[in-house]
């Protein structure tokens, strides 16, 4: 026998990379329904997901929003339309469990005066203010419609505002002032006092989403044209000024996501796929760059290649983590649903695939939105079908499927081939229902299509195994390998590791 090298992965939170081959600390090429930046040292699984709504196919709820209902209770708001129509309805839960028209069923409340009477609603806009006691929303390009979360009043017509694009409202918590974006324009509400243009930008552009960066006011603008650098802008919310503080060049695509984290901006853009208003791009990507106080520099890129990627508007930050939504095609497959950017154990920014809509169903529908609310994750979503759905965390059952896929291992050559001797995975003690397998795929191969093991036994920490050509338990030759792993009933990975001969049998 030659010698033996070893190679042991005990840290995820590298999280995902378009290099298949990165040697980066903790990286992987795809992590999925696996909760990778709570613990350092293991990736958790996630609960499955179940039916959120037992009226989807006709609410069609696609925004939300938690406002203060009654007294001291704060309730979970959904932005559809009402039954037939493509004006709004506003329906609600409660933000507790046990009870009816709670967050572990699938039932929502009718507020009275929750419906428009015209108009289709935008669902760019649901934006809860407390000053004013009022969710805003924008409907037919007009007006700005208001509707009370406590049932006593709606009003279609609340402020006019003419708008080609709008996107989602933030109320600055320097000033307790709600901002809304549209078009090439800032609306400012102060404590129900519009003001329509508090700031006017490049007119070559529009506004597609806010946030707050220290006392300012981050604003990301996309090129009409879909074509071209995205920008954003810095502004100390003094609409007394016609200027802006800062801009920054965000680079070539169509910026979707803006937000703080960890002290530093990030921004989230679509290169290519739907975010193009003409032409096409070969290139179809995501890139994800954050401002270091002087430029805005790309810490990740997910390529779809010539694959339809859609990058979607819907954002929320929770957990010191920003969570998007994003569908493409990657390492051979389509990955939808809600992704997030944390940190890794060594404070880089990390992407991960968080939750799937389905559980292991492929989507083959259109994402629409989604909000965490306590440990319940609610994402709408349509089928292939079209039809509207509306899943939510079911906390009885670990049925869907979490995966980790490593990157290629070469051993630092793929011109050499390799044997590999043994392979571990190690876990926390298995539950009852818990199943891990092991698969692999080498060299050329596209698909995961051999199985090393499957693995059951209740608290175990770990399983092996080994190269025993007498017995069967033939591991492969190759001269490069990926191993995915599948968790499934609660299975919680802490490390793979595995020990592989170098066996030369190179031509010269």
């Amino acid at each position: 026998m030659g010698k033996v090298y070893e190679t042991k992965i005990e840290n995820f939170t590298g999280g995902i990379s378009n290099d298949p081959r990165s040697t980066a600390n903790g990286v992987s090429a795809m992590v999925t329904n696996f909760d990778i930046f709570t613990d350092y040292k293991r990736a958790i699984p996630y609960y499955s997901s179940e039916d959120g709504d037992s009226g989807s196919a006709t609410s069609q709820k696609q925004n939300f929003a938690v406002a203060l209902r009654t007294g001291t209770t704060y309730s979970l708001y959904g932005l559809g339309v009402v039954s037939g129509q493509t004006y709004a309805e506003v329906m609600y839960k409660d933000l507790t469990s046990g009870a009816a028209n709670d967050l572990d069923d699938n039932a929502w409340a009718s507020p009275t005066a929750n419906q428009s009477s015209a108009g289709a609603t935008s669902f760019n806009l649901f934006t809860y203010y407390k000053k004013t006691g009022l969710i805003y929303g924008a409907r037919a390009g007009t007006h700005i419609w208001a509707f009370s979360p406590t049932g006593t009043a709606w009003a279609d017509t609340s402020h006019a505002l003419s708008y080609t694009n709008i996107c989602e409202g933030l109320v600055h918590s320097k000033d307790d002032i709600m901002y809304v974006g549209y078009d090439n324009n800032i609306a400012k509400n102060n404590n129900g006092s519009w003001t329509d243009i508090a700031l006017a930008l490049p007119s070559h552009y529009y506004v597609t989403a806010l946030s707050e960066y220290r006392d300012y006011l981050a604003i990301a603008v996309a090129p009409l044209s879909g074509y071209g650098k995205s920008r954003v802008y810095l502004w100390d919310r003094d609409s007394s000024l016609t200027t802006v503080s800062q801009s920054i060049d965000w680079g070539d695509g169509v910026i979707k996501v803006i937000e703080e984290l960890d002290g530093r901006l990030i921004g989230i853009s679509q290169a290519g796929g739907a975010a193009a208003a003409v032409g096409a791009y070969f290139d179809n990507s995501v890139i994800l760059r954050v401002y270091d106080g002087y430029s805005a520099k790309q810490f990740a890129k997910l390529a779809g290649g010539v694959n339809a990627v859609t990058l979607y508007q819907a954002r929320q930050k929770v957990r010191n983590r920003i969570y998007f939504m994003m569908s493409l095609r990657i390492n051979g497959a389509i990955r939808d649903g809600v992704w997030s950017v944390g940190l890794s154990s060594s404070g880089a920014f990390a992407v991960s695939h968080e939750r799937t809509p389905e559980n292991d169903v492929v989507l083959g529908g259109i994402l629409r939105g989604f909000i965490i609310a306590g440990d319940y994750m609610f994402i709408s979503y349509t089928t292939a079908g079209s039809a509207f759905k509306l899943s939510k965390t079911d906390y009885q059952s670990y049925t869907a499927s979490s995966i980790y896929e490593s990157v290629i291992f070469s051993g630092g050559d793929s011109g050499l081939t390799k044997k590999l001797i043994g392979v571990t995975v190690t876990t926390e003690p298995l539950p009852a229902a818990g199943q891990v397998v092991l698969k692999y795929r080498e060299d050329a191969e596209t698909t995961y299509g051999t199985t090393i093991f499957t693995h059951t036994t209740d608290d175990s920490i770990s399983h092996d195994a080994v190269n025993v050509e007498s017995t069967g338990a033939n591991l492969p030759e190759y001269s490069e390998i990926q191993f995915r792993i599948e968790s499934t009933g609660g299975a919680v990975i802490t490390g793979l590791k595995f020990k592989y001969e170098i066996i030369d049998k190179a031509p010269y």
